[in-house]
């Protein structure tokens, strides 16, 4: 289930711990190690809307829980929006598939021992920390996120709780590469005032979008360090789930909680 993980010691007897998710298994009509899904969600799926046995998704989600280190009650899921709303995380909503906060696609905590979660399968999980301000987010970003500045707004509310941008550092996870995310061509000139950093070619000549490299690039615009972990989504059937290769698929993501050292 999971392909990076970062543990950041932080002020107060505190550490920040990260994990960035992948499909956790190698297919096949059976249950794979790393997670509960069967075949085409095998194994690690964390999406409660995309057709599977949500017995499994629940087991999915307790395992991450584990992996967080807080109990699978103190967890909080999306329902992603492709906009750019944010929730600040005070009580969590737990594990159970209908519990994801809906109409965002950033969560935004100060609380020690709360699980957030930002799923993806193609766009971008994105885990951010401001260590000496002891403030987390979790946020989903696709090209429309990149269009109405999620990220951006992730920040702005994690400053509203103590955080100081030059101080933040975010984890980019897992999602499609530009050479396979080639786009219709206003689309590209859509984004392209907004963030030209994300915006490349295909190798059939056609315009393309890079998420993570437009990513990149706000992400130093508001001071903060960025570090890209993982390939591409489209590129890597065993390892990740991406909608654009398969369709009907599952979703992995990007989780972070303050937990006591």
């Amino acid at each position: 289930m999971i392909v990076h993980r970062l543990d950041l010691a932080l002020p107060g007897g505190v550490e920040a711990r990260m994990v960035l998710t992948g499909r956790g298994g190698t297919g096949g009509g059976a249950t794979a190690s790393g997670g509960s899904s069967r075949w085409p969600f095998a194994a690690a799926n964390l999406g409660s809307h995309v057709g599977d046995d949500p017995d499994a998704v629940v087991a999915n989600r307790t395992a991450l829980a584990g992996a967080l280190g807080v109990p699978a009650a103190a967890m909080t899921f999306m329902h992603p929006d492709h906009g750019r709303g944010v929730a600040v995380v005070e009580e969590p909503t737990g594990v159970a598939p209908g519990a994801e906060l809906r109409d965002v696609d950033a969560l935004v905590t100060d609380r020690v021992g709360v699980g957030l979660v930002a799923l993806a399968a193609d766009c971008v999980p994105i885990l951010l920390v401001d260590p000496p301000a002891r403030v987390v987010a979790a946020v989903h970003c696709g090209w429309r996120g990149l269009a109405l500045d999620v990220v951006g707004a992730a920040v702005d509310v994690m400053v509203a709780l103590g955080a100081t941008p030059s101080a933040v550092r975010a984890l980019l996870g897992p999602a499609i590469c530009g050479a396979c995310y080639p786009v219709p061509p206003e689309r590209a000139a859509a984004l392209a005032p907004v963030c030209p950093e994300a915006i490349t070619t295909a190798p059939d000549g056609q315009p393309a979008i890079d998420l993570r490299a437009g990513l990149a690039a706000r992400l130093a615009q508001l001071g903060a360090t960025a570090q890209a972990v993982g390939g591409c989504t489209a590129e890597d059937p065993d390892g990740c789930f991406s909608h654009r290769r398969d369709g009907r698929t599952g979703r992995q993501g990007g989780a972070i909680a303050l937990v006591a050292a």
